[in-house]
């Protein structure tokens, strides 16, 4: 009997955790296109950072132009990869009898990824964006 008073006591108190979405911070749904050129981006990663530094970082595919993600309300940085061939063969180890692997470069300029001004404000609820990005 001890179990079914722990649960009883317990149930209203796991029903407010949950209700409260268990961390108690608020989420929106972010989807959207991002294009490279007038062209959209055919595959690809988009990444959120909360501006502050504090939170989690969240990441989302990109495939034929299109992204959607779930992140925690407030000012997020963003940044845009997209890996590309360079058609150049690198050795995987530094050994003789290494495999060759392909290299791989980015297909978007650095001021969308490592040098990336591209900033985002998550309101709660759903929300589109669109990122158009010069292929320069």
């Amino acid at each position: 009997m001890p179990t079914i008073r722990t649960g009883a006591r317990l149930g209203p108190v796991l029903a407010l955790l949950l209700a409260a979405g268990c961390g108690g911070g608020s989420t929106g749904s972010v989807s959207g296109t991002v294009t490279l050129g007038s062209d959209p981006l055919k595959e690809g990663t988009i990444t959120f950072t909360p501006a502050d530094g504090k939170g989690q970082t969240v990441s989302a595919p990109i495939k034929d132009g299109k992204f959607s993600a779930s992140l925690p309300v407030g000012d997020m940085k963003v940044q845009i990869s997209a890996p590309r061939p360079t058609g150049k063969k690198r050795k995987m180890y530094d050994t003789p009898d290494s495999p060759e692997v392909e290299e791989m470069g980015e297909l978007v300029p650095e001021k969308y990824n490592t040098q990336s001004t591209l900033t985002l404000k998550v309101k709660g609820g759903s929300q589109t964006e669109t990122f158009a990005l010069d292929a320069k």
